[in-house]
C-alpha cells in the first residue's frame, strides 16, 4: 500500500497539534480541538481549513469551452469572467464520474476544483473528450488551498486583504493579495455559510493560512478539520462523492438536475434525458430517526413497511440540530412518503434494531431556518 500523501500544510498542522487521518489519499487533519467544537465555531463565528488535497486542474485554448461543453452537465458557455458554477461529469450510462466547482478566469481560461479521491480518474476521462486538443493542465500540488468558512469570514479577511473581498458576490472570485499574499479568492464553500476559498502557490500556503488564523483568533475564528467540514456540510444537505454520488448514480437520482443543461450532447446526456423521461430507479432523502437520539450511519438499511428500501448514504449527529441526521436513497419501486408526510411504517435497521424514522426536507439546516422532524 503506497504511503499517504501530504499536502504543504503538513508541518503546521502538527505544530497546531491536529489528529491526522486518511482521506482522499492524504494524511489530513481530523480535528485540532474537537469536531463539535469546530463545528459550532463555523456556525457562529468562522473557521479555517486546508483543503490542499483538493484537485486543480487548468483548462485553456480556444477549445477550452468546446471541452468543458462536451465533459460537463451545467453549461460553462453561460460564465462570465470571474464566475463560478457547480457541475458535473457523467459516464455514458449517466453514472456520476464526479463533481466539480468550475471557474472562469477569462476568456479561453477555466480553473476546475475536483474531489481528492479522483484527481487521476478525472484527468484521464478529461482527456477523452478533448478531441480538438485544449490544454489541460493538472495543478494538484502546486498550489493550495486555504479556505475560511462562517458569517465572521469577511470581516476577518477584510483587513488582510488589498480589494473588497468583502465585496466579491457569492460564487465569484477575485484575484489580488491577502496577508500580502497572491490568491484567487473565490467566495464559495461546502459548510452552509458564507466563506471564502483562496487558491494560492503551495510554497505561500502556510504563511497565508497562519496569517489568518493570527488576525481571526481574537474574534473566534478555529483551525477546523475534515471531521468538523463533514458535519457542516451534511447537515447543508450537501453531496459527497463515495457517499451521495458516485458512478452507480446519477445527478437526477442525487436531486441535482437543476446542475444539468440539456441540449448540448454532452457525454451522459442521453442516458439522463431517457432517466428524466422515464423516471429514476432511486432517489435521494433526507431523515431523522425519530427518536432524536439513534443514529443512521452510512450502510444501514432503510425499510418501508418491513421491506427492504433503500440505504443510508451519509449519517452523523448533527451539533446545530443537536439531534442525528442522515441522507440515503430510496428505491422509486417502493411508493415512497414525502417529506413532511406521515411515516410510521419507515426504519432505518441500526445494530440490528429496526428504529421508526421520518423523511424531512434538505438541507436541514440553513442560516435563519432548519428542518424538523
Amino acid at each position: 500500500m503506497n504511503a499517504p500523501k501530504r499536502t504543504v500544510l503538513f508541518g503546521l498542522h502538527h505544530r497546531l497539534g491536529a489528529r491526522m487521518t486518511v482521506f482522499g489519499g492524504f494524511e489530513m487533519p481530523l480535528s485540532y480541538g474537537g469536531i463539535i467544537e469546530e463545528h459550532l465555531a463555523v456556525r457562529a463565528h468562522a473557521g479555517i481549513f486546508d483543503l490542499s488535497h483538493m484537485g486543480q486542474f487548468e483548462v485553456r485554448g480556444e477549445q477550452a469551452l468546446e471541452l468543458l461543453e462536451r465533459a460537463l452537465t451545467n453549461s460553462a458557455a453561460r460564465l462570465r469572467d470571474g464566475e463560478a458554477q457547480y457541475s458535473l461529469m457523467c459516464a455514458e450510462d449517466g453514472g456520476t464520474v464526479d463533481d466539480l466547482i468550475v471557474y472562469r478566469l477569462a476568456a479561453a481560461h477555466y480553473m476546475l476544483c475536483v474531489n481528492a479521491v479522483n484527481v487521476e480518474t478525472d484527468l484521464a476521462w478529461l482527456r477523452a473528450p478533448n478531441v480538438h486538443g485544449a490544454s489541460l493542465r493538472d495543478l494538484t500540488g502546486e498550489r493550495g488551498i486555504v479556505a475560511v468558512q462562517g458569517p465572521a469570514s469577511a470581516a476577518i479577511l477584510a483587513p488582510l486583504a488589498d480589494f473588497a473581498i468583502g465585496a466579491v458576490a457569492r460564487l465569484h472570485a477575485v484575484e489580488g493579495r491577502v496577508a500580502g499574499v497572491r490568491c484567487l479568492a473565490a467566495r464559495t464553500g461546502y459548510t452552509g455559510e458564507d466563506g471564502f476559498e483562496l487558491f494560492v502557490a503551495a510554497e505561500s500556503a502556510a504563511a497565508l493560512f497562519e496569517a489568518i488564523l493570527d488576525a481571526g483568533a481574537p474574534t473566534g475564528l478555529k483551525p477546523c478539520g475534515l471531521g468538523a467540514r463533514d458535519t457542516l456540510r451534511l447537515e447543508a444537505g450537501l453531496p459527497l462523492y463515495g457517499h451521495e454520488l458516485d458512478r452507480a448514480t446519477s445527478p437526477l437520482e442525487a436531486g441535482l438536475g437543476t446542475f444539468i443543461k440539456f441540449g448540448r450532447s454532452f457525454v451522459g446526456e442521453a442516458a439522463l434525458a431517457a432517466q428524466r423521461g422515464g423516471g429514476v430507479r432511486k432517489r435521494l432523502v433526507g431523515l431523522m430517526t425519530d427518536d432524536a437520539k439513534s443514529i443512521a450511519r452510512q450502510g444501514y438499511r432503510i425499510f418501508l413497511d418491513g421491506r427492504e428500501a433503500g440505504i443510508v448514504t451519509s449519517g452523523t449527529f448533527a451539533p446545530t440540530l443537536n439531534r442525528p441526521i442522515a441522507m440515503g436513497y430510496l428505491s422509486c419501486g417502493e411508493p415512497a412518503p414525502r417529506a413532511g408526510a406521515p411515516t410510521g411504517a419507515l426504519e432505518v435497521e441500526i445494530r440490528n434494531r429496526k428504529v421508526p424514522a421520518t423523511i424531512v426536507a434538505r438541507p436541514f439546516y440553513r442560516r435563519g431556518r432548519q428542518a424538523s422532524a
